[in-house]
């Protein structure tokens, strides 16, 4: 056979296995897709984002009843739900189809830059990642993180492209780059790791372009937000003790440290080994493999250190923004969108190892555990998918969700079309609120100070009185003032258990 023919030849086959893989990664996003709304909130704002971005009402929160400029969250995502919303109105299926797309596009980046690390042995990582079940998992939900994850990790793929003697690759990347930043504002680790990769390069052409492209939108964008008046950005909250207790101030130096010190051991000891095997959940074995994955990425991290790729440094800062934002925030979100890294870090760890102790397959035996454990985790929850979504193509809408969360939605729903649609609701999650019913909804100030919250009521028609199991902030906030002049309101609609009211403020509607 010919040099050409067996070129040929092997291009074929690795073009086979990268399909083999990406579909997949499709077949398990699939079967674990839900086409409900994820209940943490932030799906249902970035939706109303990309409706008021659709309507050509600029970048504002829709569902408040003054209709306030946003600022918590980069345009970038909302940006691209905007033509879906534009085409289709808020079709909730739509959306979750292009964060589908976006995920099996940054899988297709992971897999070309294992590729290009691993040569032959790039089916032993890409095994471990398939086989992990969050990407899967957040692979469905109208969240940031697998568009995110797509131009991350695409930015990065680019990069490398670029020491192949491919210089315009570096724009290309410079542009999934800053667009990552714009999706997520913990895309300042990218923005940062490229900037100083380039610096200590010696690519001074290219960094000159990087910086001046990134201001040309970073500057007019932070002009805009420093011109609205209102709070609550991520600056604020992160700089806060705790964003669910303002009135606690704002964090000290020690407590930085603090923060950062809590948070390294929650995610080295729990949110990592977890996320990585779900099977642990909490406990001492978690803690022992947390410990062996944060050892083999750190010998990883070093033995690649040598090199000074963008990796290294888009690692590192990183993980510092990761240990950096407030305790209560801290999960597997945030932890997402690096924990490929993690991956290639600990390979090569083991590839270290395995040279140390000269266990020829090792690395085999140690992914086969890996996956095997994974499997036997990603099967009830595949079964329990598809069980809910028979479920819900039969006509409960609701399938799947904790008894709370069914209340909340149904009152939702009895809102929609029993209430006046100028009407102005309170709520624990006002933009669910919003989207499902149509009625403008804020939330009520999370303070002690009663006279804040009597005076945020007076500004509503209706109050809902929740009952969820995932919080306390309605019990610690909102019904002590409720308490003190319960004449003032009216019951208009009370839900089975976990009982939710919805109550009239008499005087106003």
């Amino acid at each position: 056979m010919s040099r050409k023919k067996v070129k040929k030849h092997s291009k074929e086959t690795k073009n086979r296995f990268l399909l083999l893989f990406v579909g997949i990664f499709l077949l398990l996003s699939l079967l674990l897709f839900d086409p409900k709304l994820f209940t943490g909130g932030d799906n249902a704002v970035y939706a109303i984002l990309a409706r008021s971005i659709a309507r050509g009402k600029g970048y504002k929160d829709l569902y408040l009843p003054d209709e306030q400029p946003h600022t918590q969250y980069p345009f970038g995502f909302p940006l691209l739900l905007a033509p879906l919303v534009l085409i289709f109105g808020t079709n909730v299926l739509m959306l979750k189809c292009l964060v589908l797309l976006t995920g099996v596009a940054a899988f297709y980046f992971m897999c070309k830059i294992c590729e290009s690390l691993f040569r032959g042995k790039s089916y032993i990582i890409l095994s471990m990642f398939i086989s992990i079940p969050i990407f899967a998992i957040y692979n469905h939900w109208i969240l940031s993180e697998m568009p995110f994850l797509f131009f991350s990790l695409g930015a990065v793929y680019l990069l490398m492209k670029t020491s192949a003697g491919r210089g315009h690759f570096y724009y290309l990347a410079f542009m999934f780059a800053i667009f990552a930043f714009f999706i997520r504002a913990a895309g300042i680790s990218l923005i940062l790791g490229i900037t100083v990769w380039l610096l200590v390069k010696g690519r001074y052409k290219q960094l000159a372009i990087f910086i001046i492209l990134f201001l040309i939108i970073f500057v007019p964008w932070q002009i805009r937000n420093a011109g609205i008046t209102t709070s609550g950005g991520y600056l604020d909250q992160l700089l806060a003790k705790n964003p669910y207790q303002m009135e606690a101030g704002r964090i000290t130096l020690l407590g930085l440290m603090t923060r950062v010190w809590d948070n390294l051991v929650l995610y080295a000891f729990t949110i990592l080994p977890v996320s990585l095997m779900p099977f642990l959940k909490q406990g001492s074995v978690a803690v022992m493999v947390g410990l062996l994955f944060v050892a083999l990425t750190g010998i990883g991290f070093f033995w690649r250190a040598k090199n000074l790729t963008v990796f290294e440094f888009y690692f590192t800062f990183g993980v510092l923004v990761l240990l950096g934002w407030p305790k209560v925030w801290s999960s597997d979100r945030f932890l997402l969108p690096i924990l490929p890294i993690f991956l290639i870090y600990a390979y090569f760890g083991l590839s270290w190892l395995k040279e140390k102790i000269n266990f020829k397959y090792m690395i085999e035996v140690f992914a086969g555990i890996f996956v095997l454990f994974n499997i036997l985790e990603i099967l009830p929850m595949v079964r329990q998918a598809i069980q809910d979504n028979t479920a819900y193509l039969k006509g409960d809408l609701h399938a799947g969700y904790t008894a709370d969360w069914q209340r909340y939605f149904e009152l939702i729903a009895w809102m929609q079309h029993n209430i006046p649609k100028d009407r102005i609701i309170m709520a624990r999650k006002p933009e669910f609120v919003y989207l499902l019913s149509g009625h403008k909804s804020f939330r009520y100030p999370f303070t002690t100070n009663q006279e804040e919250v009597a005076r945020a009521i007076a500004r509503c028609d209706f109050v809902v009185l929740d009952n969820f199991y995932w919080t306390g902030t309605s019990r610690r906030y909102l019904f002590p003032v409720l308490q003190k002049t319960p004449e003032a309101y009216e019951i208009v609609k009370q839900t089975r258990r976990p009982e939710f009211y919805l109550l009239r403020v008499k005087g106003k509607s």
